[in-house]
């Protein structure tokens, strides 16, 4: 499976960011403060957060 770095959709104003550079994907699990957990990479980084705001447009892809 491929996760390429399309960036997101920032929430205030709907500009794209990050297109190319890094990528920032939904995860099904949410957070213990009401918000969610996303994965996102770059070329040398790699993380996954919690208590991201739903607003924000980051993609999602199915994985088994």
């Amino acid at each position: 499976m491929e996760f390429p770095a399309v960036g997101y959709r920032y929430y205030s104003g709907g500009s794209l960011s990050s297109a190319g550079v890094y990528g920032h994907y939904w995860s099904s699990v949410a957070g213990s403060s009401g918000g969610a957990f996303s994965l996102w990479f770059g070329s040398s980084d790699l993380g996954v957060t919690s208590g991201n705001r739903k607003r924000d447009g980051f993609s999602v892809r199915c994985v088994r």
